[in-house]
């Protein structure tokens, strides 16, 4: 897909990349109304980028990337996951302001 907005880039890092399943940022703050298009890239396997309170649930095969744009337009702390790793500790937050 087309990036649209402001560009911000995500590494989806797994064990058979940079050893640990995290995110990298782990953490995103936004301002309410502000457009982002996300460059989603991962290391070795596949992984998701899923807020589930935002609708937001994109899927990367190992070793791509993908680029979705979202505009943010409801404050608050939202919780950001990786569906197959989430219990292995690949989890952060994304904040609007």
């Amino acid at each position: 897909s087309e990036a649209t907005g402001k560009a911000f880039a995500v590494v989806m890092q797994d064990q058979g990349g940079s050893g640990a399943y995290i995110f990298d940022p782990k953490n995103m703050e936004f301002n309410n109304g502000d457009t982002i298009s996300f460059e989603l890239s991962s290391e070795t396997e596949f992984h998701s980028f899923t807020v589930e309170e935002l609708g937001i649930d994109f899927e990367v095969d190992g070793g791509t990337s993908e680029i979705f744009t979202f505009t943010f337009d409801k404050p608050g702390t939202y919780s950001l996951i990786c569906i197959p790793h989430e219990t292995l500790g690949m989890v952060g937050t994304i904040t609007v302001k």
